[in-house]
């Protein structure tokens, strides 16, 4: 599969034009991390964003004594590290290859120059961060509200349905 065709398949630029797709293709660096390697820390400059092709990411937080916290485990056509696209500030969070992975990345300063070009690609990106927050509001609703039955069973069919 040539880059095109990945940028279709994920969601985030899935329903725009193959003219959208070849201007990301333009722009998009393919980059390949071995397990366990670093691709980015929380408070590193916000570079750009990824894009999964193939293998696991991990993302987390470390409290201060060093306790890990998954927030999420990025799969094949899942986004990360946009945040700081629109922020301009660092990371939020670590991101590691949980398994051997190949991405895209798409370089912060290419793609806003992108969406002003065309601000179609801004609304599906919108879209999508607007569908994170909901999954990350309900986690917490789960987290605070649920006993621990209720959050293995919950967590048990949030992974039957991404499978």
């Amino acid at each position: 599969m040539n880059v095109i065709d990945h940028i279709a398949t994920i969601p985030l630029f899935e329903g725009l034009l193959k003219s959208q797709h070849e201007a990301l293709a333009s722009i998009a660096l393919n980059r390949s991390y071995k397990k366990g390697q670093v691709i980015f820390s929380e408070g590193d400059e916000g570079a750009g964003f990824y894009a999964v092709i193939s293998g696991r990411v991990k993302i987390y937080k470390l409290s201060p004594e060093g306790k890990e916290q998954i927030l999420h485990m990025m799969g094949p056509g899942e986004i990360f590290g946009e945040v700081p696209v629109f922020t301009g500030q660092g990371y939020p969070a670590f991101a590691d290859a949980y398994l051997h992975c190949s991405l895209l990345f798409f370089p912060r300063n290419a793609f806003i120059e992108l969406i002003r070009k065309d601000p179609s690609l801004a609304l599906n990106m919108l879209a999508v961060l607007s569908w994170r927050l909901r999954k990350f509001a309900a986690l917490i609703e789960d987290l605070s509200l649920k006993e621990v039955p209720g959050r293995l069973a919950a967590y048990l069919l949030y992974l039957g349905k991404r499978s």
